[in-house]
């Protein structure tokens, strides 16, 4: 899907509709509220033309570019994919927004609405530019502080600034602009639900060995394998959770393989089976506190056949065509689970009464 579906062109059109519902209700907005339409006139008309996309917040730019194929990705992660839909809500929501009251044009009180200095190390604000394929402009804006219950047509607001202009709005619509290459990205890895994994092993860089399997699929809980003598789960469910990290595995930040050494001395490699015979191979290395893997899917020997659906063999060749050439940056709850040692499952059994 791309900036010029059908989709995004039905949202339009409601966006349309919307706007002159609004400018219908000016008049029931209450005392002192000032109505002076669209904040950026004709960008409904212009929307199929937008190729870049720029957010800037404190230290950080985020920069979304189309391909000529329509496909949108994100320099800052070496050109991985960008969800169209994330794209598209942002675009839609600008192309949405009208003015709704004037507010101060003092710039020692911006920062009470969140419009200060988007590159001010403290900053709430988010500056956001969009071009079209020629590069001119067709949004430059300062969205700060969200506002709610406003009165009339349109319940949501947001103060907003434009660059060079010491007047601030309040806007009338929703706008959300993300600051995280998560807020942008394409965030699916894998996604098998934890009752289809059979076993996990993990195998850490000191050479400790931990794995947990279920064989019957309608037991409870995973078993951890080799749990000494004296010892026992603090908690049954805990090999659950390993076993649980690729059901809705999803990316907090990805870049080009190379720019995660996977050292020997220092890399986990964690092997998922599941039930049908795909294996899921992961490195983990950790940097700077957060957990990077890469990924290698395959088909185990005398995998079973499906009685529907895809093969174990073709899941893992959609799997590999997906994440070949990629590192991928977990959210710590999931990376932190696939760096998981014994002790840290385990208490002393209480002795027999």
């Amino acid at each position: 899907m791309t900036l010029k579906s059908i989709s995004i062109l039905g949202a339009l059109t409601v966006v349309a509709v919307g706007a002159a519902g609004y400018s219908l209700n000016a008049n029931r907005a209450g005392p002192g509220v000032e109505m002076s339409g669209a904040v950026f006139p004709g960008l409904i008309e212009g929307i199929n033309t937008i190729d870049k996309v720029v957010v800037e917040h404190r230290n950080k730019t985020l920069t979304m570019v189309r391909s000529p194929k329509g496909a949108w990705t994100m320099d800052e992660s070496d050109g991985y994919a960008v969800s169209a839909k994330n794209a598209e809500k942002v675009v839609v929501q600008l192309a949405d927004l009208n003015f709704y009251e004037t507010k101060t044009k003092k710039p020692d009180l911006y920062s009470r609405l969140h419009v200060e200095d988007p590159k001010k190390k403290q900053s709430e604000a988010r500056h956001i530019r969009l071009f079209d394929k020629d590069g001119k402009v067709l949004v430059d804006l300062i969205a700060g502080r969200k506002r709610h219950n406003l009165v009339g047509a349109r319940k949501e607001g947001v103060y907003i600034r434009k660059p060079g202009n010491a007047q601030t709005w309040l806007a009338a619509g929703e706008l959300s602009v993300g600051v995280k290459s998560s807020d942008w990205l394409e965030r699916k890895i894998v996604d098998i639900k934890e009752k289809d994994v059979l076993s996990v092993t993990l195998r850490h860089s000191d050479g400790e060995v931990i794995k947990v399997s279920k064989e019957d699929a309608k037991a409870r809980n995973f078993a951890l394998h080799g749990i000494p003598d004296g010892k026992t789960l603090e908690y049954d469910t805990d090999p659950n959770n390993i076993a649980a990290v690729i059901d809705q595995l999803e990316l907090d930040d990805v870049r080009k393989a190379g720019y995660i050494a996977f050292d020997g001395g220092k890399t986990t490699t964690a092997e998922f089976i599941t039930r049908d015979g795909l294996k899921l191979e992961f490195r983990v290395v950790d940097k700077d506190r957060t957990q990077w893997v890469e990924l290698k899917a395959s088909a185990i020997d005398g995998a079973p056949a499906p009685k529907e659906g895809k093969s174990a063999a073709e899941r893992a060749n959609e799997i590999n065509a997906r994440v070949k050439g990629w590192v991928y940056a977990l959210p710590g709850f999931k990376g932190s689970r696939l760096k998981r040692h014994m002790a840290d499952m385990l208490k002393d059994k209480k002795p027999a009464s």
